[in-house]
């Protein structure tokens, strides 16, 4: 067989031409349709190898579910669809992402979730984050090795995973505990698919993993790689004990006994009385009215007090005609209010039953118009103005985040994590969950000056019982009293400006719910003293006018991943972040 080539001559090349134009020019393929909307995506951030933009924001009637892992997505609908009420499906997919994502989740790590109840309008706020056991002290880690306080048995926090989803359940859950982890259960049991991004935190993380870890997480030595199916039976038969017993056994019985006994033969702090009694804080959710729109979040110790600190700074201007004027002149503003929140969090964050945190007053419009009132808008305001005893931890951006809501408007919205990645590298022999290194989000040792050469804070200094400050804000914002947007991030010290970020994108600049979540973002973080930018979040001429307006412009990617959830006009819009690994699910 032979081939010829054509060459069509320059009239038939020039007709090819037009209709070739006619044909691909008319397919807007840097366009998306959300929400009835044409979208650009000149502005987003693209998502992962392979993935298709499309199925990272959905629409439904009943429920909608976003979280960063799609095994944990189907969890909460699995659960949805045999009878389960918004709790069930929160708790399920806590569950599930705690087998499907143990880099950065687990039992035997903490989170806060907030929980709106439509008919009767109240919200509760949980936090089951890890606490310092009582043995700890602030000197603990004075002049020891840094990783005492990451890696190994002395890192350890008393985990609360177990005893919040299990007791928030216990109050509002519908199905039995028993339906409701079955399915992290079988997740364990009978495997599932290992992603990229697990198969690489192995492969960095397998040094730091003891022999125990190394058994389950690289079996036969060999690193599970992308496609392969990870079992994990320590933890499945772990997750069934939780499944018949609630708390009772991993705080009371045998899962307590052999954990208080391998982190204390070890060195470790934690003992049985630790866990024993290890206790949930319910309280209200700090609340503040922005714009007419009603939002709450998290008490300290979250990062929520300063996210509504920034809230209220950012009303004292009308950002949508700033951004649509002059979109330097709305990030030199946006950065600078970021500026003087994180300078607050620096000083002040910390957990309220052992240090004084002026809440009412952080939260207030004459507080925020006071911090706000020597912004220049012609130069940035340099950090070193507001230096004072600081607490410029650098936090792990392995965390995770889901949020949910149903048609009635029942909303939870749920930050969990281990702390670093793979925690402290130990797992709890034969139970194969692996343990945090919370430890670490104190202040090592108050006094001890950190890498920039600055004090840590007393305010976030170790002592029993204690729960260090965590950058953790899940979210709900309330439109005429009814559920509007949840929203959430895992990302370390990025979360707080993340999540105030997807709140502008939605209410400020009026943006679809997919924009908010993958739209470029700015990140400043008080110190180091720079302004992170994402490429797509500006273009070169803003870029230098910031940096003629005194910033230290830096681009990099944004850690902070959004898992949001929109209810509006009687529809649910679900949408996960391109940075991430999950998607939005809805029924």
């Amino acid at each position: 067989m032979s081939f010829r080539t054509v060459r069509p001559n320059s009239k038939s090349f020039f007709i090819l031409s037009i209709l070739l134009l006619l044909v691909f020019g008319s397919c807007k393929k840097n366009v998306l349709i959300i929400e009835g909307r044409e979208v650009s995506t000149q502005n987003l951030i693209a998502p992962k190898f392979g993935i298709d933009p499309n199925t990272l924001f959905a629409e439904s009637k009943k429920i909608m579910i976003s979280t960063d892992s799609i095994d944990a997505s189907k969890v909460g609908l699995e659960i949805y669809k045999k009878g389960g009420n918004t709790i069930d499906v929160a708790v399920a997919s806590s569950f599930a992402v705690s087998v499907t994502r143990p880099s950065s989740t687990g039992i035997g790590g903490g989170g806060f979730l907030v929980y709106h109840h439509a008919k009767s309008g109240k919200s509760y706020a949980f936090d089951f984050r890890e606490r310092a056991p009582s043995l700890a002290n602030r000197n603990m880690y004075k002049g020891r090795p840094k990783e005492e306080s990451l890696l190994g048995y002395k890192s350890v926090g008393v985990p609360g995973m177990v005893a919040g989803l299990v007791q928030i359940h216990k109050k509002f859950g519908k199905l039995p505990l028993k339906e409701v982890l079955a399915p992290a259960i079988r997740l364990a049991e009978d495997g599932f698919v290992v992603y990229p991004d697990l198969s690489e935190a192995i492969q960095e993380s397998e040094q730091d993993m003891s022999p125990g870890m190394k058994k389950i997480f690289i079996p036969g030595g060999k690193n599970p790689e992308p496609g392969e199916v990870f079992i994990q039976k320590d933890l499945a038969k772990t997750l069934r004990i939780i499944s018949e017993t609630g708390e009772k056994d991993f705080y009371t019985g045998a899962i307590a006994k052999a954990l208080a006994e391998e982190v204390s033969s070890n060195g470790g702090p934690i003992h049985f009385n630790d866990l024993k009694n290890y206790k949930v804080r319910e309280e209200k959710p700090l609340e503040i009215t922005y714009r007419n729109y009603n939002i709450r979040t998290m008490f300290p110790p979250s990062s929520g007090v300063h996210l509504f600190t920034m809230l209220k700074m950012l009303e004292t201007k009308e950002l949508h005609s700033m951004y649509d004027f002059s979109q330097s002149d709305y990030y030199h503003f946006l950065a600078e209010v970021m500026r003087r929140g994180y300078s607050d969090r620096a000083v002040l964050g910390g957990d309220p039953g052992y240090t004084k945190i002026p809440v009412e007053t952080l939260i207030s419009s004459e507080y925020a118009k006071e911090k706000i009132s020597d912004f220049n808008p012609g130069k940035a305001t340099p950090s070193s103005t507001y230096l004072s005893r600081l607490n410029l931890k650098a936090e792990s951006p392995q965390t995770t985040h889901i949020s949910v809501v149903d048609a009635e408007g029942n909303a939870v919205s749920t930050t969990h994590s281990i702390n670093y990645r793979f925690g402290a590298a130990v797992v709890l022999e034969g139970y194969g969950f692996v343990l945090n290194d919370t430890m670490d989000d104190f202040s090592r040792s108050p006094g001890e000056p950190n890498v920039y050469g600055l004090i840590g804070a007393e305010a976030n200094s170790i002592q029993p019982g204690k729960t260090p400050l965590s950058s953790m804000s899940p979210t709900i914002v309330l439109k005429n009293g009814e559920t509007f947007l949840v929203t959430g991030a895992p990302g370390g010290s990025y979360i707080v400006n993340a999540v105030l970020q997807s709140i502008l994108f939605s209410l400020d600049l009026n943006l679809t719910l997919y924009e908010s979540v993958a739209r470029g973002r700015i990140h400043h973080q008080f110190f180091p003293d720079a302004l992170s930018i994402e490429g797509p979040a500006t273009d070169t001429a803003t870029f230098n006018q910031l940096k003629a307006k005194k910033h230290e412009v830096r681009l990099g990617n944004n850690m902070a991943k959004l898992f949001c959830v929109k209810r509006e006009n009687g529809t649910l819009y679900g949408a996960a972040d391109p940075r991430g690994d999950g998607i939005p699910l809805g029924e």
